[in-house]
């Protein structure tokens, strides 16, 4: 049977439950084949570990070591393929619905917070056109920054759900001297540009404008307080 780059089908003939006669603990990985393949197994057993299929635990280490024994299959390559594009197609809709069932319930989650912002900062909190909130802590009496002009800030940024921080440069790093650029998430893109040099604001941005920001959970809004201090005419 040639060999199938469908990933599926690893996963269905490398879990090892079951296939050690050692106990977890008892292992010993000795070199850097031992600590490779032991990580390979935890993956793919890992994965394969779904809730979308039902799978027999002892049929899967029947197969895997009767694979590579290099015993005669079962199943010929054509039904085995099938079998894989089946188990393939099955997740990958599954993963589909769960993942429009999540985003329906941030969107309602993150509506529920945004609704409750604007009622409790009143005229103090401002919309974009993009779409995000801000308040002006400090109001500066400088230029107001652009695309590809380079500037030097300090931020502190929160998960705005929970209030945790995120990452800061206050108290940890020196401010950060960048361009302003669409290297930077869609949401700090366009609200350093509303910012004068000297001044302080506090944004408030939906998850759609903000991804990537962080060790967060998806569809998480975002809190960034910045402060500008200075534009480079250069």
């Amino acid at each position: 049977m040639k060999k199938i780059t469908i990933p599926f089908v690893a996963i269905v003939l490398l879990l090892a439950t079951g296939a050690c006669d050692n106990k977890s603990e008892n292992v010993v990985l000795a070199n850097q084949t031992d600590t490779l393949s032991w990580a390979m197994g935890m993956s793919l057993a890992e994965t394969a570990q779904t809730q979308y299929l039902s799978l027999d635990q002892k049929k899967i280490k029947q197969a895997f070591e009767s694979f590579l024994n290099g015993e005669k299959q079962p199943l010929d390559e054509k039904t085995y393929r099938e079998i894989c594009q089946f188990m393939a197609f099955t997740i990958a809709q599954h993963q589909k619905e769960e993942s429009k069932k999540d985003s329906q319930t941030a969107n309602v989650r993150q509506k529920e917070y945004f609704d409750k912002l604007v009622k409790e900062k009143g005229d103090n909190l401002k919309k974009s056109k993009e779409g995000f909130y801000y308040e002006v802590l400090t109001a500066g009496s400088g230029a107001k920054a652009k695309e590809g002009e380079r500037i030097k800030f300090d931020f502190h940024s929160f998960n705005a759900l929970t209030g945790e921080t995120i990452t800061k440069t206050y108290g940890n790093r020196e401010p950060i001297v960048h361009v302003i650029s669409t290297s930077m998430f869609t949401g700090l893109f366009n609200g350093l540009q509303l910012m004068p040099a000297g001044s302080k604001y506090r944004f408030y941005f939906p998850y759609e404008l903000c991804q990537n920001v962080g060790d967060l959970p998806p569809h998480t809004p975002v809190i960034y307080e910045v402060e500008l201090h200075e534009i480079y005419k250069d």
